[in-house]
């Protein structure tokens, strides 16, 4: 299983450098996909990227309910994303900022 690790919005350099080392980084995105859809679901406050390596991510998101179809593809990094918002990445926001 992989490490998570929460990233702060201005942290991305360190957020896929995390991911491209084998971690899941979860990056605080900007919250302005606030009441856009997707796969017709209403996006809401917060925003998040789950970034990690694709065999990384797709046995994470499989833990968390995620589809693999979901990813985002990898661009110009060794490293894909899922999209997470609402209440699923509040509570990844407070597990992940305050352990234990």
């Amino acid at each position: 299983m992989s490490q998570e690790r929460y990233f702060e919005r201005r942290e991305i350099k360190a957020a896929i450098a995390f991911a491209e080392a084998g971690g899941i980084a979860v990056h605080r995105n900007f919250d302005s996909y606030h009441g856009s859809t997707i796969r017709g679901m209403r996006r809401e406050k917060p925003f998040l990227h789950v970034i990690g390596l694709r065999p990384n991510l797709e046995a994470w998101g499989r833990r968390h309910g995620l589809r693999p179809e979901w990813i985002q593809p990898e661009k110009r990094r060794n490293v894909a994303h899922y999209d997470v918002f609402g209440p699923f990445a509040e509570e990844l926001i407070g597990r992940l900022r305050n352990p234990g």
